[in-house]
Formats: C-alpha cells, sequence, structure tokens
C-alpha cells in the first residue's frame, strides 16, 4: 500500500473548491434540484484608509496649485446590490454573485487660478469672468465628472439548517475577484488675457483584478416554499495592489500643471519628503518615473496607492426558489 500524501497538500483555494464539490454531490442524499435567483441591497462598510488619505492630500496638492481649498469628506462605505443565481440541494447552496455599485459625481464651476496659489479664500467663476480680473498665469474653471463602477463578482458555497417549516440559518463563504474603474472626464475654460483654447480630457483610474472572499451567515423566513426573506450579514476580506491611469484621451494644460508626468500606464503614489506625513503629497508616473524622481531628489521615497476593502456588510435578500428541477 503506498503512503497517502494527504497530510503534504497544500489547502488553496482550488483544494478548497474541490472539497466543497465534493460535499456537495456526493454527501448528501439524491435527490432533486432547487434552482434560485435572489436580489439583495444591503450596505458594507470598511477603513480605506489610503484612500481616504488620497482625498486629503489631493484637497492640499490642488490648493497647492491655484485650485479653491475645499472639505474632504471622509470614504467609508456604499450601497451594495447584489444579483444571486444557484443552485440547491439538501442543505447545500452554490451560488455565482454579481455585487454591483454605480455612482456618478459632478463638479461644476471649480475655480483655478495658477498665480494665487495656496489662497484660504475662495474665488468664485463670476469674479474669474469679470474683464477687471487680471492675472499674468492662468486661470478659469473647470467641468469635472467621475463615475465610479465597483464590482466583485464571487461564487459561494453555503450550508443550511432547517428550524422548522418557516424558518433555516446559515453560513457560507465566497471567493472572486474585484473589478471595476473610475472614469473621469474634465473640461477646462481659461479666462483673461492670457488665455489658451478650451481643453478636455478625459480618462480611467484602473484598480486591476483583485481577489475578493467573504464569510457570512444568513436567518432565512419562508413564508411560502418557493419565497424566501433572507437577512444576511458577513465580513468582506478585500485589497486593491495599486490604481492605474489608462485609456487617456485628450489634453488639458491645468491637469498637466497638477500631475505633469501624468500618461497611460501611470500610478498613483504617496510621495514623502520627510518623516513627517502631513508633508506627504500625490505624485502620478510611472514606475520608472518614479523611481528617476527618486534618484534626482534623496531621501524622497514612493509607496504605491493601495486600497483596503475589508470590513463588515449586511444585507436583506429576495430568494424565489424553482423546486425540484
Amino acid at each position: 500500500m503506498q503512503p497517502s500524501h494527504l497530510e503534504d497538500m497544500p489547502l488553496t483555494h482550488s483544494t478548497f473548491w474541490r472539497v466543497a464539490l465534493t460535499l456537495l454531490f456526493f454527501t448528501v442524499p439524491a435527490r432533486s434540484w432547487d434552482l434560485f435567483i435572489s436580489g439583495s441591497e444591503g450596505y458594507t462598510h470598511y477603513e480605506a484608509k489610503d484612500f481616504n488619505r488620497v482625498l486629503t492630500l489631493m484637497e492640499k496638492t490642488t490648493k497647492e496649485k491655484g485650485f479653491n481649498p475645499y472639505t474632504v469628506s471622509k470614504f467609508d462605505g456604499h450601497p451594495q446590490n447584489a444579483l444571486t443565481l444557484g443552485v440547491k440541494q439538501g442543505p447545500w447552496a452554490l451560488g455565482l454573485e454579481a455585487e454591483f455599485w454605480v455612482e456618478k459625481f459632478t463638479q461644476s464651476e471649480v475655480a483655478f487660478d495658477l498665480e494665487n496659489a495656496e489662497r484660504d479664500t475662495a474665488v468664485t467663476c463670476s469674479e474669474l469672468r469679470n474683464p477687471a480680473y487680471k492675472q499674468s498665469s492662468l486661470f478659469g474653471c473647470i467641468e469635472a465628472s467621475e463615475k465610479f463602477d465597483f464590482l466583485p463578482i464571487t461564487l459561494q458555497l453555503s450550508y443550511a439548517k432547517d428550524l422548522s417549516r418557516w424558518f433555516r440559518v446559515g453560513a457560507g463563504y465566497g471567493i472572486g475577484v474585484l473589478a471595476g474603474a473610475a472614469q473621469i472626464e474634465m473640461t477646462a475654460k481659461y479666462y483673461g488675457d492670457n488665455a489658451i483654447d478650451n481643453d478636455h480630457i478625459d480618462f480611467q483610474i484602473w484598480p486591476g483584478v483583485n481577489m475578493v472572499q467573504k464569510a457570512f451567515a444568513d436567518a432565512e423566513y419562508l413564508p411560502w416554499k418557493w419565497i424566501g426573506l433572507d437577512w444576511r450579514m458577513g465580513w468582506r476580506f478585500s485589497k486593491i495592489e495599486g490604481l492605474t491611469l489608462r485609456n487617456q484621451q485628450g489634453d488639458s494644460r491645468i491637469f498637466k500643471s497638477v500631475f505633469p508626468d501624468a500618461k497611460d500606464g501611470a500610478h498613483m503614489y504617496f510621495a514623502s519628503y520627510t518623516n513627517n506625513p502631513d508633508d506627504d503629497k500625490i505624485y502620478v508616473g510611472t514606475e520608472a518615473d518614479a523611481k528617476a524622481k527618486a534618484e534626482r531628489e534623496p531621501g524622497s521615497r514612493f509607496h504605491l496607492v493601495n486600497g483596503d476593502f475589508t470590513g463588515w456588510f449586511v444585507a436583506l435578500k429576495l430568494n424565489l426558489y424553482w423546486r425540484d428541477i
């Protein structure tokens, strides 16, 4: 008899799903299948420390370049909407969940004045359009929009125990990918004696494709056999390893004044020049550009901006069942 090597087999995600599917197909009595579809609404919460630091430093960076100061709002969660399609046999269920969050923000009449930078008071576009307003550098206003698409897709295995005809509780685990992107458009209008032609730029901030995992518990009420109302709560494990600029179209003088090295393939970095985090800045450039800049500026350090979306979530699900398929 050959010795068993199960003790030496690493616990990979591939191993997990082989074991899970074996349990699903072979450890329950032979019976018909149930097909189900679910729609849910809820909320997911996370700290997103790097993202919030980016927002704070972005206000500082734009203020240094002549934009109005503004109040930074904390970003720590978003609505969670999802659609799930799956099969169920006995206490086991296997489903594919697509979670989605799409939101668009617009900013109108964003004033800038490159000569009057780091001011603590705001200047309005009406003031800049006034022929009496004179500066030797560029000034004008921006119309901008940002569209965020957040799309985690997970394959989920769960086990539920019937407490009665009307109630059951269960738990599960899901693994998949976190995709999505932010689409940004910006139109700049320049005023004054030194005005240049208006310009427009649009580009995408892409986080790449990253792994997401979920652990969750369910409590379901079934008023009829074909419908269930499910309260789900759990924990999401998800990180983004970096942000990349891509699909840039057009050009913008004011955008280049803030991020001169920005181009397709550029990443977003925290640029540190002292030991004081308050002195950090946002830098956008390729890896080669960041290394060259660090060599030219001794003592500087560049760290990729990451995103941590790990945190809790809650959702209310409506489950529809087609029995005995």
